[in-house]
């Protein structure tokens, strides 16, 4: 089959809305949101709110059997990553593309425990954090998708996905080093995320400090020794440039970590500074920075609940 037909989206949240609501106003595809019984009861009763635009959508449980998707988006947070696993079962068949918009190194590596590697294309996305307040959601359209494989069985879904997301309005683009790219997303996220969560600060006022603005390059220099013992090319060069990105492309952040440290909720420490931990005992590889934070953001984590 060339062309996506039938979507199921895991996850309504900032990202999840993005693609959802563009597959929605196109019409172009059979659109299905994956929940578990309590989000569906109080979904069903309490619309969408996205950009200040009202919407309704057509939901699904895991139990149900009569729906084959072409595209699974999982958009949950790493907390709901098991249960996206687990839940889109009854929905993927042998030509089903998966792909993970969660953050972190690690998601696409647990789908593929379960579902088959060459079903799964490699994405990240990479824009402005949503803000959201219950169901209603703001993104100010500062964003893209980044997908890619590095394997050539795969350009034939690659190009497929890549076609859906241009008909719908998903702002996207192939990248050519899809690897070093997302370790890059990851390198940024590790530092700017982490800092501002366990700091209070946005991106703007950590660069204000000279002693933060060193912290936050040192955090990354860390993500960067791990990412030459991974293998990934070119880290010197990806580390300067999510420096750069940092430091000198954006004026001003406010990360979702630190929005979820605000909000009380439970942040993804655990797929950043849990998994350069990890990986460093794994390489025999020092990495007191982030051991540091994780431990902040864990007494921070404790507060708020």
């Amino acid at each position: 089959m060339n062309k996506i037909n039938n979507v199921i989206i895991c996850g309504l949240g900032g990202l999840g809305c993005i693609c959802g609501t563009a597959i929605k106003d196109s019409n172009i595809a059979n659109l299905k949101i994956l929940l578990d019984e309590d989000r569906y009861r109080k979904y069903n009763n309490q619309p969408t709110f996205f950009n200040k635009k009202k919407y309704y959508f057509d939901y699904i449980l895991p139990d149900e059997t009569n729906f084959n998707a072409d595209l699974v988006i999982i958009a949950t947070k790493n907390d709901g990553l098991d249960f996206a696993i687990t839940s889109i079962k009854n929905f993927v068949n042998d030509n089903t593309i998966i792909i993970s918009l969660l953050n972190g190194i690690s998601s696409e590596k647990e789908i593929a425990k379960i579902y088959n590697p060459q079903n799964i294309i490699t994405s990240f996305y990479i824009g402005h954090s949503s803000i959201r307040n219950n169901r209603n959601i703001f993104q100010d359209g500062i964003y893209e998708f980044v997908i890619g494989t590095e394997n050539k069985k795969q350009n034939k879904d690659l190009y497929k996905l890549s076609n859906f997301f241009s008909n719908s309005g998903i702002k996207h683009r192939i990248s050519n080093s899809i690897k070093e790219e997302y370790w890059k997303k990851f390198m940024i996220n590790v530092g700017v995320n982490q800092l501002c969560a366990s700091t209070g600060l946005t991106l703007k006022e950590i660069k204000k400090d000279t002693f933060l603005t060193k912290r936050l390059k040192d955090i990354i220099q860390e993500v960067k020794l791990i990412a030459q013992k991974e293998g990934i090319k070119n880290y010197n060069k990806i580390y300067k440039e999510a420096l750069n990105f940092l430091l000198e492309e954006i004026e001003d952040a406010t990360p979702s970590m630190l929005q979820d440290i605000q909000a009380g909720r439970k942040t993804e420490v655990e797929i950043f500074a849990g998994e350069i931990i990890k990986l460093g005992q794994k390489h025999n590889i020092e990495t007191p920075l982030n051991k540091e934070i994780y431990n902040k953001i864990k007494e921070l984590e404790q507060m708020h609940n």
